[in-house]
């Protein structure tokens, strides 16, 4: 395999992504952090996860490897917090509630506490609740 080919590429990609899962960094998007050093600023609510940023790119004369740090904050309340106190600022601004809620979740990505996985919002269903069964892999499932 020679140094200026596709595969040799691939093949480097492949050996970074399982080196930063060995290390037990977290990918979100194509950046890899580091959870388990993670900064707590209680005083704000958010926890900085330390990463980095790793970019191969192919040359004339090889592999051109480009690393930089980068910076996850992630906030340290939960969501229905969140979602109560966007409600009950919507409410005192007279606006709709749920509109507000809306707006603000959709697009952001949240952690779970039970298993430290990342889940982008899409959108917020009000018409569903926890009792609320639905189709998975043909079988009805509920929370």
């Amino acid at each position: 395999m020679e140094k200026t080919d596709r595969d040799h590429m691939n093949f480097l990609k492949i050996f970074f992504n399982s080196m930063m899962r060995s290390l037990k960094f977290e990918t979100i998007g194509q950046k890899s952090f580091n959870q388990a050093n993670a900064h707590n600023l209680a005083a704000h609510n958010i926890k900085v996860w330390p990463g980095f940023d790793t970019r191969l790119t192919l040359k004339e004369s090889g592999v051109l490897l480009n690393i930089d740090v980068c910076f996850k904050v992630i906030r340290t309340d939960n969501c229905l917090s969140w979602m109560n106190d966007l409600r009950d600022k919507a409410e005192q601004r007279r606006q709709d509630g749920q509109a507000a809620i809306q707006e603000a979740l959709a697009g952001a990505t949240v952690v779970t506490r039970y298993n430290q996985k990342t889940y982008r919002i899409d959108r917020v269903d009000f018409a569903q609740s926890p009792s609320t069964t639905f189709d998975k892999n043909g079988t009805p499932t509920s929370y």
